[in-house]
């Protein structure tokens, strides 16, 4: 049945079961047990195998993160950022494996991928949200691991008046300051419930301030020492070591306006409208050491080869970055839903929406630093480091800080897409012979992307020429970070220091340090930015552009067999995908050492710089069968078993055709590119799945799960020589392999390959009726999912770097009580270890994610009729986020994000 009432987009829900063809599209009104109830009843009577959350109560979804309730779902776990949920992992398949619509459709977002961040939408707009972990025809293509489809309230799902009221307080244990929060819905039907207008607004504010220890990477295979007499040779060796402090201000804006209009029984029109505004300014403050392998004094390994501590001399550097997603989302909608006559059910569906992040050269990169000797300790496994034997009063001297490094930079996104949809739905029943159903799709998708920054001069003052006036600097303080470190360190306001460096005394102080001519640096800056100084200059823009066209047909068969309910659903979905691609590059022709400091190199581009443009297209076909069988051998036991070819399409940002140079350092040398003519990922599932509903909120299931991908892309590091002309005699050594070659480790993405993915999910819902007043207000939720695959890190071929990566194992565990006007709940989500990245930051090593487990909870209570009092926690027992390299001993980040909390009151009338 292809459901579209409540003027949605065509969507699979509640659809033609094998006992009725029940269509349930209703708003949650009665808490945790309808909840529940609620989502049940649409996992049990849908044709394929799902799960659904509802909310408790009308605007009262279960968690305030939507991306955190989904993760009580079997088979999801999550991706955070600043201790928020952002993106999800279906059945061990990362983010840009999984569909994300919004009302059936399409919704534009601030990413480079594919991935959605769920952290751009309330959670109290959203009245329920439906997993879809097996294919159907009518639902669009575009997920191997799970389609997610975010329902929002329509005015005559609640007949007459409605609204909610809610108001609360932020405040977190990282970060003093308390931030409102607010929602409102209103909603009314008129004209004897053929006219109706829901509107819902909601605030949410953040300043969580996240301390952080930080490494950029493990260099391999590398030597430490004195080129002369090293201390060890291939050894795994810390690039750097960061302490940081990151004061994150987040606020999120967003309200829904829907229009519904019924001028008979038999026809719906509806029109909605979304508006989002999310900013995320976080301003990092940073004590940074840099280990350079060639000047190590000390040093000790373990039995895996790594640098477990050294000491060294170069600088302590203050560094002061910020970054900006400050992304604007537009969506309108118009959806004509009309029952023909008793068999004929047919819906149009248009749609556009539009989101922005607005970034670009709004965020910088600034270091000044200190000279000092320094020392470095490696802490046990997921604990801090030591970072001891400064300079006296290195990390504090306000006297003593030299110029460096100094950048604006910033990304813009835009993301358009137009949808418009047509489906047929015949439901003649003859017989075997239930339904028929077939429609049309298309979708214009462009994502537009471009950078801005300092143009050529961010090194102007690289390797520490000139004093930073003291006039500039202040002491900053790192609060509440263990361990052996130093939280005390020079900071200052970067658009000062940057507006300094621009200025005559620090152009004239730098001709004097570099023993120039007068005017030599001014004319530098003036000359290799344009004229455009430390200020932000655009690059050119690029875009991926796909066209995708769409067919589909579908039926049921229904009957019974010994007495047996069956359902069996036949369908095919064909594609067609034009996919277009423009972009700008510029070639290296020259590498250049920077005066007094050999960790870098500056770059020489073609044409002082100027970008040529480049462009691509490909067009792809594909054909996509599925079937769905249901079998209910019991009035309370379904059984499933589905089958079915879908694809995930190549990450738009993978499609660019540029290269782009990425580091340039004596230590290491790195670029990457895009690839055009990438294929999509394609993939075929059987799945099994059995359930037993022995009461309206008591549910067992359990699933297997078997994914067979092919054309699986793999961004692979190989070496690529770059000719240069050398100007500045770079000695022939390491990454220079000829007087006129250098060699880069070059990431380029590819079809490579098949892997397989399988698994099985398990999940318990019950409430305690049965018991004795007042235990029978309890119920629990449980579930586990366990999932493997045969491309692991540990088998990968030194060959072809090719694993899955956001694989792992995850477990949810949920108790509640509901009774007497008290709400409350407690919920555990344990994540397993996992690998993050193949390849990532300096030295291109693995990036892994430590097992990760989180306690929430949440309490209202009615105080009087139609008030509640709010109570809402997170990570309330302050668990720590820990990713590593290779081996569990190479800390990469660890992260105190913190616990949060929220209290208010509720009013719905």
């Amino acid at each position: 049945m292809a459901t579209g009432a409540g003027g949605r987009a065509a969507e699979v829900g509640p659809g033609a079961s094998a006992d009725d063809g029940s269509d349930m599209q209703e708003i949650v009104v009665s808490g945790i047990r309808k909840s529940i109830a609620s989502a049940a009843e649409r996992k049990r009577d849908a044709d394929l195998i799902m799960d659904s959350i509802a909310q408790e109560d009308l605007g009262k979804f279960p968690d305030a993160n939507v991306a955190e309730s989904l993760q009580r779902v079997p088979g999801i776990s999550i991706d955070r950022s600043s201790g928020e949920g952002q993106k999800v992992t279906v059945r061990g398949l990362g983010p840009q494996f999984n569909t994300v619509l919004f009302n059936g459709r399409t919704l534009a977002n601030d990413s480079y991928g594919r991935d959605f961040s769920f952290d751009l939408l309330p959670a109290e707009l959203i009245s329920g949200a439906d997993t879809y972990k097996t294919s159907v025809a009518r639902v669009q293509e575009g997920a191997i691991g799970a389609t997610i489809n975010l329902h929002t309230a329509r005015p005559f799902d609640l007949p007459g008046p409605h609204g909610v009221v809610a108001l609360k307080e932020n405040f977190e244990t990282a970060g003093d300051d308390k931030q409102p929060q607010a929602f409102a819905l209103l909603s009314d039907t008129f004209a004897q419930d053929k006219l109706g207008v829901l509107a819902s607004v909601s605030y949410q504010k953040r300043s969580p301030s996240i301390n952080s220890v930080t490494s950029d990477g493990y260099l391999p295979n590398v030597a430490v020492g004195p080129s002369s007499a090293p201390l060890y040779q291939d050894v795994y060796a810390p690039r750097n070591i960061n302490v940081n402090n990151s004061l994150d201000h987040r606020e999120r804006l967003g309200a829904t306006l829907v229009g519904q209009f019924k001028p008979n029984s038999d026809l719906t029109i509806t029109v909605d409208g979304l508006y989002d505004h999310f900013k995320d300014d976080a301003d990092n403050k940073s004590l940074g050491l840099w280990f350079e392998p060639s000047q190590y004094t000390a040093a000790t390994i373990n039995s895996n080869r790594t640098v477990t501590s050294l000491t060294t001399s170069g600088h302590a550097d203050m560094i002061n970055q910020s970054s900006l997603r400050d992304t604007s989302t537009y969506e309108g909608g118009l959806n004509a839903d009309w029952q023909a006559t008793d068999t004929l059910h047919v819906v149009l569906d248009a749609t556009a929406s539009r989101a922005h992040n607005d970034g670009a050269g709004k965020s910088f990169f600034t270091v000044t630093g200190v000279p000092t000797t320094y020392s470095f300790t490696e802490g046990p496994v997921g604990e801090l480091p030591s970072v001891f034997g400064f300079t006296p009063g290195a990390t504090t001297n306000t006297n003593g800080a030299y110029t460096h490094l100094a950048q604006r930079s910033g990304s813009d996104v835009v993301d358009r897409v137009t949808e418009t949809k047509l489906d047929l739905d015949w439901t003649p029943d003859y017989g075997l012979f239930h339904a028929l159903r077939g429609g049309f799709g298309y979708t214009d998708r462009k994502r537009t992307t471009f950078s801005a920054g300092t143009l050529n001069v961010n090194c102007l003052y690289c390797g520490y020429p000139t004093l930073t006036p003291s006039s500039l600097l202040s002491t900053f303080t790192v609060k509440g970070l263990g361990g052996n470190l130093p939280t005390s360190f020079l900071a200052y306001d970067p658009n000062a220091y940057l507006a300094y460096l621009s200025s005559p005394a620090a152009l004239s102080a730098l001709d004097a340090a570099q023993n120039l001519a007068p005017g030599t640096s001014a004319a530098n800056l003036q000359s290799q930015s344009q004229g455009n100084g430390f200020n932000s200059v655009a690059n050119p823009a690029d875009f991926v552009q796909e066209k995708v066209y769409a067919a589909y047909a579908e039926t049921d068969f229904k009957g019974k067999l010994y007495g047996v309910d069956w359902l069996l659903n036949l369908g095919a979905r064909y594609v067609v995908t034009d996919m277009s691609a423009g972009s700008q590059s510029r070639a290296l022709v020259d590498l250049l050492p920077v005066t007094n400091d050999p960790t870098i190199y500056n770059a020489v581009y073609q044409n002082n710089g100027q970008y040529v443009p480049v462009s691509a297209s490909h067009r792809y076909y594909s054909f996509l069968p599925d079937f769905n069988l249901t079998i209910k051998p019991t009035s309370d036991t379904v059984v499933r078993l589905a089958g079915s070819q879908t694809l995930t399409r190549p990450n738009l940002g993978d499609l660019r055709p540029v290269t782009s140079y990425d580091v340039l350092r004596p230590a290491d040398m790195e670029l990457s590119g895009g690839n055009p003519d990438l294929k999509p990922y394609k993939s075929t599932n059987f799945d099994i799945s059995v359930e037993w509903y022995p009461t309206q909120t008591t549910m067992l299931s359990g699933a297997l799960f078997n994914k067979d991908i092919k054309d699986y892309i793999v961004t692979t590091i190989e070496t690529e020589t770059v000719t240069i002309a050398n100007s500045g005699n770079l000695p022939v050594g390491g990454f220079i392999t000829g007087p006129h070659t250098a060699s880069f480790a070059a990431a380029r993405p590819h079809n490579l390959g098949n892997v397989n993915v399988q698994g099985a999910e398990v999940n318990l819902v019950h409430t305690f009726d049965w018991m004795p007043h007042p235990f029978d207000g309890f119920g629990v939720q449980l579930n586990a999912t366990f999932v493997t695959t045969d491309r692991t890190f540990g088998n990968m071929s030194p060959n072809v770097r090719f694993a899955i990566v956001g694989l792992s194992n995850s477990q949810n565990a949920t108790l509640f009580y509901e009774k007497y006007g008290l709400s409350a709940r407690i919920a555990y989500n344990h994540r397993g270890g996992f690998l993050s990245s193949i390849s990532q930051g300096y030295g291109g090593e693995p990036l892994f994610v430590m097992p990760y487990g989180q306690v929430d909870t949440s309490i209202s209570y009615e105080i009087m009729d139609g008030v509640q009092i709010l109570f809402e926690g997170t990570n309330i027992t302050d668990e720590k986020y820990v990713t590593t390299a290779r081996y569990s001993n190479q800390l990469r980040g660890w992260y105190d994000y913190g616990a949060r909390y929220d209290i208010g009151v509720r009013y719905k009338f």
